[in-house]
């Protein structure tokens, strides 16, 4: 019960020490709107660049950032795509030395606040694939929240990467 406590209480802490590989200034110079295909936007929140590792294996994992730029705290419920039986918000917790994967069923972000699914944190576990995840394909995912849906598309990068490659666009 207190391990579950510490964990969600690490969850809801996160916000504050999410970092974006960009840098504040370079963020700003960033133009979105030239890649709507990489942006996904509704009600002041934004999932920016969804990619997962290719894979032939039956599951996968799905990074994205988010953005909350609205003025209320919204919740990530869940997720779904067709290429996959199941989505489920996940997030890495060390249990007794080992590294687990341990499914989150809402996930809160604060107003203003970025959150980062990355490898060895945050991300949206895909189960029983319907095919492989081929490098430079893309599919589609639904991220739900408890209001609204955002719908964006998942670029495939290599099976080796450990963030979106920005191939094809500026950063």
């Amino acid at each position: 019960m207190i391990r579950a406590a510490l964990f969600s209480l690490a969850l809801i802490a996160s916000p504050a020490f999410a970092q974006d590989d960009h840098s504040d200034e370079h963020h700003e110079e960033h133009e979105h709107e030239d890649h709507d295909e990489h942006v996904a936007q509704a009600n002041g929140v934004r999932a920016i660049h969804a990619w997962a590792n290719a894979t032939d294996a039956s599951g996968a994992l799905v990074y994205v950032d988010i953005e909350n730029g609205s003025d209320a705290l919204v919740t990530l419920i869940g997720a779904e795509t067709e290429i996959a039986a199941t989505a489920e918000i996940v997030g890495l917790e060390n249990t007794g030395g080992e590294l687990t994967f341990t499914a989150i069923p809402a996930l809160p972000i604060p107003a203003g606040a970025d959150m980062v699914f990355a490898p060895n944190g945050l991300a949206i576990a895909l189960s029983d694939l319907s095919a492989p995840l081929a490098e430079g394909e893309h599919f589609d995912l639904e991220l739900e929240f408890e209001t609204f849906h955002l719908d964006l598309e998942v670029e495939i990068e290599s099976p080796t990467a450990t963030q979106h490659s920005h191939a094809g666009h500026n950063h």
